[in-house]
């Protein structure tokens, strides 16, 4: 049995090319779709010979049949589906009613596999949702469920989320599954952002040196070898976010990297963003809060701080005295180096919006 709407699909592009007469029956000879719409519903004797003998017959103008033409079964996958009429009176063209019907059945398989296609698609995305927001262990039930979708969701796995400021043709996602191996994941999870999941195998370090390259213009958060999704995923995402926040410079941040950052920024305490506070609020003339954030970020080396912030190498040491006096905190101290960052940290996270613009280095 046939899907009606997909034989009126069809017919509505066969028109197209070849306007003439048509009817597709259903295997008990039944008109269901018809170039004829009063002959819906009717029964086709033409039809019902061509199926009762299993091949392609004639019927002329004269013909006892109730209308001329030529009508030929419709097969698919080795069974009858149907017939095709083509109700065009005084016909004999039997080798057009071949070409026909096998267009016919040729567009329906192509059609239903697209559909199958299709729905596979969606329910191996929606198992993959399911998977990158299972907060729990994995029982087996749900380890057997990827595997029937092709999804391998056992061993160690590094993450990378790929986050796109504008348009780049190399972090397409066309471009980036070509760089994939075939146990690999890539699922777009909005406009902007893109989870890949790589699967750890001889192939990996070149993989993953790849997709960097790919994504050079992007800023990617990067967990490796963790085995539970969702707790890989959360490393990911909050390693994009406070790489972007505290070093915008770069365009990889790997939650090795990143977990002080991440753990400093969950601290709760009141009063720890003040001392970098008065350095954005009180030494914006002298840039103290973009000198600190340098330090910081290019680990003290003096040379990188005045070529970042262009400034003369002169003028450091009356920066560095001058934060001291504002906030107490040596940066030549390493105790109160860790205090600051972490005072930063914070602050930048309370005011992120409000100072992005000064901390693009």
């Amino acid at each position: 049995m046939f899907e009606n709407k997909i034989m009126y699909e069809i017919v509505e592009k066969i028109q197209e090319g070849l306007p003439i007469p048509m009817s597709i029956c259903d295997v008990s000879g039944r008109v269901m779709v018809s170039t004829d719409s009063a002959s819906v519903g009717d029964m086709n004797l033409l039809a019902i010979k061509a199926l009762d003998i299993n091949a392609k017959v004639f019927a002329s103008s004269d013909s006892r049949f109730q209308k001329a033409g030529t009508a030929m079964p419709l097969i698919l996958q080795g069974r009858r589906i149907g017939a095709v009429v083509m109700e065009q009176a005084g016909s004999d063209d039997f080798h057009m009613a071949e070409l026909l019907a096998k267009t016919i059945e040729l567009l329906y398989e192509e059609i239903c596999l697209s559909r199958k296609q299709k729905n596979q698609s969606q329910e191996r995305n929606q198992f993959l949702y399911k998977w990158l927001h299972l907060q729990s262990a994995y029982t087996g039930n749900f380890i057997k469920e990827g595997e029937l979708l092709g999804i391998d969701i056992k061993g160690p796995q590094t993450i990378l989320v790929m986050e796109q400021e504008q348009e780049d043709a190399f972090a397409s996602p066309s471009i980036l599954q070509n760089l994939l191996d075939e146990q690999d994941i890539l699922l777009p999870l909005s406009h902007s952002q893109t989870l890949i999941i790589l699967k750890e195998n001889q192939h990996f370090e070149r993989k993953y040196q790849r997709l960097l390259s790919a994504g050079a213009g992007c800023c990617i958060g990067v967990c490796c070898r963790k085995t539970h999704l969702h707790t890989a995923y959360e490393a990911a995402a909050e390693s994009l976010t406070m790489g972007k926040l505290l070093f915008p410079h770069r365009h990889v941040h790997d939650y090795d990297h990143m977990k002080l950052a991440i753990a400093l920024s969950r601290l709760d305490y009141p009063g720890l963003e003040e001392s970098f506070a008065r350095l954005a609020e009180k030494g914006k003339t002298a840039q103290l809060a973009e000198t600190a954030m340098a330090y910081i970020q290019l680990n003290g080396d003096i040379r990188s701080v005045c070529e970042t912030l262009h400034i003369h190498r002169n003028s450091i040491p009356y920066r560095l005295k001058r934060i001291q006096e504002l906030c107490g905190k040596n940066l030549t101290d390493t105790y109160d180096l860790l205090y600051l960052y972490a005072s930063m940290i914070r602050y930048r996270k309370l005011h992120g919006d409000s100072t992005e613009s000064q901390a693009e280095l």
